[in-house]
């Protein structure tokens, strides 16, 4: 029988994750994804014979790794972590069915370990790989001046306008995933048991009190800050199976992302739910469908907590998503 989510502190015994690094998805036409992903932000770094790399503008050497399809069929292959030491990785092959594989041949290079979640999902652990040098500003392609933003009481900018040009939202970083597990009380316990993951925000059944049916999980970095979800999974229906539900991307700023929600619009891009402002996160939120079926998102100005920030537990609901933008579509809440 299903019941609250059960606290689970962090200790050293736990494999210690760092951040969020990138995600594995399978495309039935990878080239006609990568014309979308030039849209929406991304920059390619590299290719080989087994996949396409697409970075931001961040730390990470790649935060898109690009599959082609083995069945015809888009499959999402699991998010990656970067794990805190070399201890962590080895910790990492307990797991049944674990494989470790050298990535020295690919940006940044590093080490792999990859296994499967109790739910059928899958996980990848990343350790060494060598960052990239992150810009000392906010880049971006259509910001041609950007100064301080004037407030009714506090005109800071003075003499100087606000010019942009456009373009697509270029992309920070991965934010996080989330999946709709058929396994959901099984895969939470399994990432709480044994990451330094800990809920920032739980929804529960409002017709069951007792019944937890999502989690927004962070990496508990104790005093350090950290984005509040970095992954989230919900209960799936007894007639659903595990999958997909959408992955996200950071940008600079709501300008950006307005202007790029306007440049997948004027191409003929399908947009999900967007843009709006979530209430849990508060992330301002823009979601698409990619042209395999994916819903990915960006987001700008998510929130960041640690671990005096405490664990809030509410009815889940439409009210609970978003404080302003358009009516929540049935298509959202469905998987990819």
């Amino acid at each position: 029988m299903a019941t609250r989510i059960k606290p689970s502190p962090n200790s050293s015994q736990k494999i210690q994750l760092q951040r969020v690094s990138h995600v594995f998805l399978r495309h039935p036409d990878p080239e006609k994804f990568l014309t979308f992903a030039k849209d929406f932000g991304f920059v390619e770094e590299a290719r080989n014979r087994e996949a396409i790399y697409l970075r931001g503008y961040g730390i990470d050497p790649y935060c898109y790794v690009v599959l082609p399809s083995i069945t015809g069929e888009k499959e999402f292959e699991g998010g990656a972590f970067i794990v805190k030491s070399k201890e962590d990785l080895e910790k990492a092959m307990k797991f049944a069915g674990a494989v470790r594989k050298d990535l020295s041949y690919l940006p940044g290079g590093g080490e792999l370990v990859s296994f499967s979640t109790p739910g059928g999902g899958k996980m990848h652990l990343l350790w060494g790989q060598e960052a990239r040098t992150a810009p000392n500003k906010e880049p971006s392609a259509q910001v041609q001046h950007l100064g301080p933003y004037n407030l009714p009481f506090h005109k800071d900018r003075k003499g100087e306008f606000q010019r942009f040009q456009a373009g697509p939202a270029m992309v920070h970083k991965l934010g996080h995933y989330g999946f709709i597990s058929s396994a959901f009380d099984e895969d939470l316990a399994f990432y709480l048991d044994n990451f330094n993951l800990t809920p920032s925000d739980i929804l529960f059944e409002p017709s069951m009190p007792d019944l937890d049916v999502l989690a927004f999980l962070h990496v508990d970095l104790g005093s350090e800050f950290s984005d509040h979800h970095s992954l989230f999974m919900q209960r799936a229906r007894p007639d659903q199976k595990t999958l997909m539900h959408h992955c996200s991307f950071e940008v600079a700023d709501f300008d950006t992302q307005l202007i790029g929600h306007q440049w997948l619009a004027d191409r003929g891009y399908t947009s999900v739910w967007g843009v709006g402002r979530h209430i849990l996160g508060s992330q301002i939120f823009d979601y698409w469908k990619d042209p395999s079926g994916f819903k990915i998102e960006h987001y700008a100005d998510g929130d960041i907590v640690n671990d005096k920030t405490p664990t809030s537990r509410q009815a889940a609901g439409p009210d609970t998503l978003s404080i302003w933008g358009p009516p929540l579509p049935v298509e959202f809440v469905e998987a990819s």
